[in-house]
């Protein structure tokens, strides 16, 4: 629902841990950092030496965000779907060919659902903070990555008029791929499993209160790097 707000615990901290990773550069690189990037695609030969170390940014979009419920109310409430739209920040450090790195990411989600008798489920946010393992193959990257997730859940009762949410915690790990397309911008793609812990809900009927959220992800966009 486009109307949800967004001004909710962890996503807004991990959004505004942007800023934070932004102040720590110098005023050169942070001059950088408004400069409108180049959109033109490079040729090897016009690229400069490729080198990945330094802090990241990254604007990223999820077309197919669906939550698969579970747990003992799983089967009243259909499973949540719907966009989402985000952004990523971290440091990679690049020693030969091997790159290691730490990434957080927050998104803003619009994927919602119903369910039997007046049952609603909305996922509100979610994001993670992991780590990431690649291997530069020239201008590609795989990579794989895995840490901690977190999210925010609501389900409503329309017909009793209550609603009640919670913050979820869990664990996620996936890989990708990154491209370097000129010397400004990097594409990148990659999928996610996102587990989350069992959540109790008060707006679900005792002994069918509690869910099992687990999400597969993919996300894409372009990376920045300062």
């Amino acid at each position: 629902m486009l109307t949800k707000c967004c001004g909710r615990g962890f996503a807004c901290l991990a959004l505004s841990a942007l800023t934070i990773i932004g102040g720590t550069a110098s005023s050169a690189e942070a001059h950088d950092w408004f400069r409108i990037p180049n959109l033109s695609y490079a040729t090897d030969a016009e690229l400069a030496p490729i080198n990945r170390t330094g802090w990241i940014l990254s604007p990223d979009w999820s077309l197919s965000d669906e939550v698969k419920l579970g747990g003992s109310g799983g089967s009243l409430l259909s499973d949540p779907d719907g966009i989402a739209i985000g952004a990523k920040a971290g440091y990679d450090y690049q020693f030969g060919s091997i790159l290691v790195g730490f990434i957080t990411d927050a998104f803003y989600s619009w994927a919602d659902g119903g369910g039997v008798a007046g049952l609603e489920s909305d996922l509100n946010y979610y994001g993670t903070v992991r780590g990431r393992f690649g291997v530069s193959l020239g201008r590609f990257l795989p990579y794989v990555t895995a840490g901690y997730a977190y999210g925010g859940l609501k389900v409503t009762d329309t017909v009793a008029g209550v609603s009640d949410s919670k913050t979820l915690s869990g664990w996620t790990y996936g890989g990708g791929l990154e491209f370097v397309w000129n010397n400004d911008i990097t594409l990148h793609g990659g999928y996610r499993r996102i587990d989350f812990n069992d959540a109790t809900f008060s707006s679900l009927p005792a002994g069918q209160n509690t869910l099992s959220p687990e999400m597969d992800v993919i996300d894409f966009g372009f990376v920045r790097r300062f």
